[in-house]
């Protein structure tokens, strides 16, 4: 008996302690609304990321090493000397991988392929085109991606922010008003998805581009986004 009376003293308190905290929070008790805000922002593409890699074949592993440098080389070297300010040009390592055949049902190896990949990292739009010729006199293999963004990018996160939070307040007090109430103070704010900026990304083919002509590159807009998730007070 004494077990009993000791346990629903325990159970009375406890929820108590429960009342306490959810009036101690304000808002538990209260009538509210959630809603979630969401933005998009369009920013200037104006820098883009050009990537391409290079290869060399040969029997010889040590030779096709040796072909693919000597050509390399020499561009990087070019390459280095023309990079414009706050742009920066990357030579990844070499790698060489072995191309095997398949023979009376066996396969061998009758050569090896070389490859380095060169990058040239926050290049102003208006001379993509200019390094996009530069690059491609060099034989690439491939040419690609080119990641469009925006200089604008750290700037943009308290923007999105601002107008995910408009957008809630916006969703909120029209729902407020459709019951015939008015939107209090928020209650609590959440922030869904990281305001996040999403490049474009363009590919060109190795032999699309010819010393005759410049390629013009039209890389638009990128997007910046934000959503959050807001609880109002409902009065």
């Amino acid at each position: 008996m004494k077990q009993i009376k000791l346990l629903s003293l325990a159970i009375g308190l406890l929820a108590l302690s429960l009342t306490t905290n959810l009036l101690a929070e304000g808002w538990a008790p209260t009538p509210h609304l959630q809603v979630d805000g969401e933005a998009r922002l369009s920013l200037d593409a104006d820098l883009v990321n050009i990537h391409a890699s290079f290869s060399a074949e040969h029997k010889d592993s040590q030779l096709a090493i040796q072909t693919l440098e000597q050509d390399f080389n020499l561009l990087l070297r070019n390459l280095k000397r023309q990079v414009p300010q706050g742009a920066r040009l990357e030579a990844g390592q070499i790698s060489i991988y072995p191309r095997r055949t398949q023979r009376n049902e066996t396969w061998q190896i009758t050569g090896y392929t070389a490859s380095r990949d060169l990058k040239i990292i926050d290049l102003p739009v208006e001379d993509a085109g200019k390094w996009v010729e530069k690059i491609t006199e060099g034989k690439p293999s491939q040419l690609g991606p080119m990641n469009y963004h925006s200089s604008q990018a750290g700037k943009s996160r308290n923007p999105a922010l601002k107008a995910a939070l408009k957008d809630a307040q916006e969703k909120a007090a029209l729902m407020a008003k459709s019951l015939d109430q008015n939107l209090g103070r928020a209650l609590q704010i959440q922030e869904i998805a990281s305001p996040r900026v999403e490049a474009q990304k363009m590919f060109m083919a190795a032999d699309s581009v010819t010393r005759s002509s410049t390629p013009e590159l039209a890389p638009g807009k990128v997007e910046a986004t934000a959503r959050v998730r807001v609880i109002f007070e409902l009065l």
